[in-house]
């Protein structure tokens, strides 16, 4: 079952919203038991989640853009890379209650690791029975030249910049060491690999349990290029094997015969359902489809969910949030009173509250609250409309005359929708200017972002480790995920000074004063703090909340559900 923490959180739901509580599922008549489903109070039939699949089976939002771990950026590719792909460590089931950071991940292929006195060097020792899924052994050396290839000047990773720590490990991505053996990483044999750092890192743990370090079969890689990934040709090395995958419909996961901890794993096989409307993904949930609806759900449904037993929202480590692209110097965006004219004139109060219902927090900075040891510099950026035609008068625009009409960009989403046209409506009203919204699927959407094809576009944000650098090294110079063209000398300053900062609390200062300047003069609007909004079937087991949204299938199960206890059905 959920556990008594995860139940509390459900509990919690249902107190939120008191009398105003109504039951979402109508008047299903009643079925038979079998797949889980039985007699509600007052005769009617409670819906069961899953009862019609034929496997567990769960939503992405989403066709992954690629399966190649050291190529992918996106959550929905992220979703399946964990489970198809193991790391030298791994995220841990749950990302609460921890009272220390080494909680956050737990032991994948390697087994353990040492640390050096000085902080810098990592010996992992990898498992003896760690196997591709073609049964052919991991070793150290599958690890080395996987990051080597990631780190091969030119490739096309936005996560590049993750394996930097590594000594040399930026210089060789960039061209100005040309010989791999002044990288610090070293086969040691094929079950121990060393890896140095340019300085100590806190997070590299959390970091190697990222999908950008998981090993590939280069051996595949080289003899098929960009086709290793295709279904009939991949090989992985996590818990599970890809089975199948129908472009714009589904992908078949299936346990792996040759993973180390297969006794542990409870789920033989998996459905991922690819399904972009997250109405559709809530009508699929209700009608039996989806025993996980994978995905947050639409806001105009999560009021009236609230109180279902499956219903689970869970803190997210995530700023949803605009970006501007600066490239373009005729365009007004370059200026920075106009960005902070813009910033300023957004009402995140009114967009949380009344178009959001508050289901997020406010978010004035763009690091997310509640990170060990980092306190948020000043107020950032707060609504003041006054300021903000001050601003766009200062740099040409007196109520927004003479100010181009501008796009703004966003993927298809119902969510992504309402914060649009509110945005649209908080500038033309503010500020006198007009918006032009375009919104696209989710890969043309990457493009264009990756492309900086756009002028504003919608962006969102988890962090890939429980630290402010996740949130703050995408905004430094050339950064594969920077997408907007923006640079400042004395930000990339601080990033790196924060880097060699020993002392934790003087490191954090330092990223602090860092988050102040992408504040002041970036190229960023905040908006709220995620939190994730979902149904999960009351009778997974091992389902735990997790602020990453990181939830990998090998920790859950899912025994036969009995017979439902239900909800008063209303019209």
């Amino acid at each position: 079952m959920i556990s008594a923490k995860t139940m509390g959180k459900r509990a919690l739901a249902g107190a939120l919203v008191g009398a105003m509580a109504l039951s979402v599922w109508g008047c299903d008549k009643k079925q038979p038991a079998a797949g889980g489903q039985g007699e509600a109070r007052g005769g009617q039939a409670e819906f069961v989640a899953g009862s019609e699949a034929d496997m567990f089976t769960f939503a992405v939002a989403a066709d992954p853009q690629t399966l190649d771990p050291g190529r992918m950026s996106g959550a929905p590719e992220g979703r399946i890379a964990f489970n198809l792909f193991e790391g030298l460590m791994m995220p841990g089931p749950t990302t609460e209650d921890l009272d220390d950071a080494s909680e956050l991940v737990v032991p994948g292929v390697a087994e353990s690791f040492e640390l050096s006195e000085d902080g810098r060097t990592y010996t992992f020792k990898l498992r003896d029975d760690a196997k591709w899924s073609n049964g052919k052994a991991v070793t150290a050396s599958d690890f080395e030249r996987s990051w080597r290839r990631v780190l091969t000047p030119d490739f096309p990773s936005d996560y590049q910049s993750f394996m930097w720590v590594i000594q040399n490990a930026e210089a060789f991505s960039k061209g100005e060491v040309t010989e791999w053996s002044e990288v610090g990483v070293k086969v040691i044999d094929d079950r121990t690999l060393e890896v140095t750092l340019t300085q100590p890192t806190p997070y590299f743990p959390e970091l190697v349990a990222f999908y950008t370090f998981f090993p590939v079969p280069m051996d595949l890689v080289e003899e098929k290029g960009n086709d290793w990934t295709r279904p009939e040709n991949i090989i992985t090395n996590g818990p599970y094997e890809l089975e199948s995958y129908r472009e714009q419909q589904d992908l078949l996961l299936k346990k792996s015969e040759n993973y180390w901890d297969k006794a542990n794993v409870a789920l033989d096989q998996a459905r991922i359902r690819i399904i972009q409307d997250t109405n559709a993904a809530v009508n699929a949930y209700r009608t039996g489809e989806l025993h996980w609806s994978g995905t947050s759900l639409p806001v105009a449904q999560i009021t009236g969910l609230l109180t279902h037993p499956d219903y689970m929202q869970e803190p997210m480590l995530g700023t949803y949030y605009y970006r501007i692209n600066v490239t373009d110097e005729e365009s007004p965006l370059t200026d920075n009173r106009v960005r902070q004219a813009l910033a300023m004139s957004v009402d995140s109060r009114s967009l949380v509250e009344d178009t959001m219902n508050n289901l997020f927090t406010v978010a004035n900075h763009f690091v997310p609250q509640g990170l060990p040891g980092y306190e948020s510099p000043g107020e950032g950026i707060t609504y003041d409309v006054a300021r903000a035609k001050e601003l766009l008068a200062e740099a040409g625009y007196p109520d927004g005359e003479g100010f181009p009409r501008i796009q703004l960009l966003y993927n298809v989403d119902e969510n992504h929708k309402l914060i649009a046209e509110a945005v649209q409506s908080m500038w033309k009203r503010n500020l006198g200017i007009d918006i032009q919204l375009v919104n696209k699927e989710w890969r043309t959407y990457l493009q264009d972002v990756s492309s900086m094809n756009y002028e504003i576009a919608r962006a969102g944000w988890i962090g890939d480790y429980n630290d402010p650098m996740t949130f703050l090294d995408m905004w430094e110079t050339g950064n594969g995920n920077n997408n907007t063209g923006w640079s400042d000398e004395e930000y990339d300053a601080l990033l790196n000074q924060a880097r060699a900062e020993r002392d934790p609390a003087q490191r954090m200062k330092l990223l602090a004063q860092a988050e102040a300047i992408v504040l002041e003069r970036g190229p960023v609007i905040p908006v709220y703090y995620y939190t994730n909004n979902v149904l999960v079937s009351r009778f997974l087991e091992g389902f735990e909340p997790h602020n990453r949204d990181i939830h990998l299938l090998k920790y859950m199960s899912l025994p036969e559900a009995p017979a439902a206890e239900g909800t008063e059905a209303s019209e």
